[in-house]
């Protein structure tokens, strides 16, 4: 049977219901961009569809909860989904968790062109050119507490390119030895691709980061099919407000005007990188010394803080500065620990406790005692052994910034 070339786009977990968050504040000025963020995105993958005239779009769940949304959510999607109509553009649904077929709206119909995959059961689709199938979806709508199961999923036996539609987690094996020619992925806001040759299984995240988190360039997929079967992914860009972690090293003899110029160069340069979107920046400033002393403990983090918002965070396009927070050095000069001092009494116990990683520290002997209603002392034990070593490291950390007694200069 001959082979046509086709191209699609994929894309999952948009989640209309969830704007970005996770930051103690959000600026006036960029309100608006924040409760817009993921509904602009959405419509940039619908745009996507249309610019690249597609074949199909396949939407692999948790593209909105129409309870949170409000009538907001589905007739957006409506809108979207009448465009892609109008152009004789078909779309395939697998619901996800917050998206199963029979929580969208009864009230509100859908275009003819979108089709919903159940839950519990498999459903196919074909697509053809000129009467020629060129593509078979097979798809089906996550169950509650359920994940992929590939054996449900079965190459057409003609020989059609057959692209699987669901959402969840699944052995990257598993899938590749179900002989599915494209796995069509959600359920995982990064993207991501299991596999790429004979096959492949891709995951394209989530359109639009949500917290400082999700740092990056989010987008959706095309995917381009040759006559030959081989299959191209290209990312194209959703996300209007980028979430980007920045980070700057100082050294021992940084001064806080040297500090000042670096941020304030790092911030104009993230306008030309990341172009045509709003950036919020999270600074994180690796080093020791006098000047990270302050950064940690005095009112400089705050200060630089607002420096950058005033000089950068306007816009438009905004580099937003989140955060500034001065870290721990990874490791500290050995030769510190062997200081006849307070300082080097105090580092040679937090080693001792690094090293006896099962010796357990006592802290209750610090805390005040509880008061006379009866209230609790905050659990003191650490099981983490990373979280463990981090808070011990921090803690020498801590003592050198305290008992070091060195000022920064200006």
């Amino acid at each position: 049977m001959p082979n046509w070339p086709f191209r699609f786009v994929h894309a999952g977990d948009l989640h209309l219901e969830m704007p970005p968050g996770g930051i103690d504040h959000v600026p006036e000025h960029l309100r608006l961009l924040f409760v817009d963020a993921a509904y602009a995105a959405a419509e940039r993958v619908f745009a996507t569809a249309l610019t690249e005239e597609a074949d199909f779009l396949v939407l692999a769940g948790d593209v909105l909860d129409s309870q949170q949304t409000g009538p907001r959510g589905p007739l957006f999607l409506v809108e979207q989904f009448s465009r892609l109509d109008q152009r004789g553009i078909p779309v395939y649904w697998a619901g996800g968790k917050v998206d199963p077929p029979d929580a969208w709206p009864a009230t509100i119909r859908l275009p003819d062109n979108v089709h919903i995959f159940p839950s519990g059961r498999i459903e196919e689709f074909v697509v053809r050119r000129e009467a020629t199938a060129i593509a078979r979806i097979i798809g089906i709508s996550r169950s509650e507490n359920h994940g992929i199961r590939p054996s449900d999923f079965v190459p057409d036996p003609a020989g059609v390119f057959s692209i699987a539609v669901a959402h969840g987690s699944a052995d990257a094996d598993a899938l590749r030895g179900r002989g599915i020619h494209y796995w069509a992925l959600g359920g995982n806001h990064r993207r991501q691709t299991l596999f790429h040759s004979p096959h492949v299984a891709h995951c394209p995240g989530t359109p639009q980061g949500r917290s400082p988190r999700e740092t990056g360039s989010h987008a959706c997929t095309v995917v381009h099919v040759s006559d030959q079967r081989s299959v191209r992914l290209t990312a194209a860009s959703t996300d209007g407000l980028r979430w980007h972690t920045e980070q700057v090293t100082v050294e021992d003899s940084t001064t806080r005007t040297q500090l000042e110029r670096m941020l304030d160069q790092r911030a104009a340069a993230l306008k030309d990188t990341i172009p045509g979107a709003d950036v919020m920046v999270s600074w994180r400033i690796l080093g020791s010394g006098a000047l990270a002393a302050q950064l940690r403990h005095g009112n400089l983090a705050v200060e630089l803080l607002e420096t950058l918002r005033k000089r950068h965070g306007l816009g438009p396009p905004a580099v937003w500065s989140v955060a500034l927070v001065a870290e721990p050095p990874a490791a500290l000069d050995p030769e510190i620990y062997e200081q006849d001092s307070i300082l080097g009494d105090f580092l040679r116990e937090a080693r001792r406790y690094q090293t006896n990683a099962g010796e357990e520290i006592d802290l209750e002997g610090y805390l005040p005692a509880p008061s006379p209603a009866g209230a609790m002392l905050p659990a003191l034990a650490i099981s983490d052994r990373s979280a463990r070593q981090r808070v011990l490291r921090e803690a020498a950390v801590l003592g050198i910034d305290l008992l070091s007694g060195e000022e920064p200069q200006p």
